[in-house]
């Protein structure tokens, strides 16, 4: 089954790159990768999914692998630019995405250009008229109160792109479609985690949107983290039975932290 909007976010666990040093210094094969994750200003990470779901979509059902690079502005790394891709197995779901992000602790802010394309088979790279582009660009901001209150709060609106609706004229509007979440965690022991959360979709002064037919909840369930270790090697996973009541549709999805 595939919808309208493909899209793909963004949950990852960075690899760091980097040759430091001089020839006074110690060769890089005997650099300390902890030294190496320290210093590096990039990161690249790989995940698999059994399916791929995102805001309450079923934007694939076959697997996917999506990848994630970035640059980090800032020594803190808070401040970042990079790109993350998708591709399933079978080949029917392909996006590459471009961001912006700045992260603290318990707060965050991004903005996204959502490229899935695999519903435009002649879609081109920088093509953004509302009519025939295959881009969106999604603003997000999160905000964590903390373990005191573990409740996660999470809005995106789209402001530009294939999020529109035809207009008295013959012409199309930008709908400014959003998309609001919130996630709490119910309980925890070491690295293992359960969360519940709701999200819905709505636009402001309209019933349809690019969520659905109407404002509604789009995307509720349960999440389960855990850090597997396999060989000394930590790989987290994620578990997401999903709901879809605007769309009458579930899907259970399972995420891994190849690196």
């Amino acid at each position: 089954m595939k919808t309208y909007f493909k899209g793909g976010l963004l949950a990852t666990i960075g690899l760091c790159l980097a040759l430091s040093g001089s020839a006074q210094e110690k060769a890089i094969d005997q650099i300390d990768s902890t030294e190496m994750k320290k210093e590096a200003p990039v990161d690249i990470s790989l995940q698999v999914r059994n399916l791929y779901t995102w805001r309450g979509f079923k934007v694939s059902n076959a697997p996917i692998t999506d990848v994630d690079m970035h640059y980090n502005l800032t020594k803190d790394k808070s401040l970042a630019v990079g790109f993350w891709g998708g591709a399933s197995f079978n080949g029917e779901y392909t996006e590459f995405d471009y961001y912006i992000s700045y992260t603290k602790a318990n707060y965050s802010f991004s903005i996204w250009d959502v490229n899935n394309f695999s519903d435009f088979p002649n879609a081109r790279l920088f093509n953004y008229n509302p009519r025939s582009t295959s881009h969106f660009v999604d603003v997000r901001a999160g905000y964590k109160f903390g373990d005191s209150f573990p409740l996660t709060i999470n809005w995106a609106t789209i402001i530009l792109g294939r999020d529109t609706h035809p207009t008295a004229d013959g012409g199309v509007k930008n709908s400014y479609s959003n998309y609001s979440e919130l996630d709490y965690r119910l309980w925890k022991d070491g690295t293992t985690e359960l969360h519940v959360y709701v999200g819905g979709g709505f636009a402001f002064g309209r019933q349809a949107n690019f969520y659905g037919d109407r404002p509604n909840i789009v995307n509720t369930g349960v999440t389960i983290n855990k850090d597997l270790v396999l060989f000394k090697h930590h790989m987290p996973i994620a578990a997401t039975a999903m709901f879809n009541p605007e769309k009458n549709y579930g899907a259970l999805q399972l995420v891994v932290n190849v690196f």
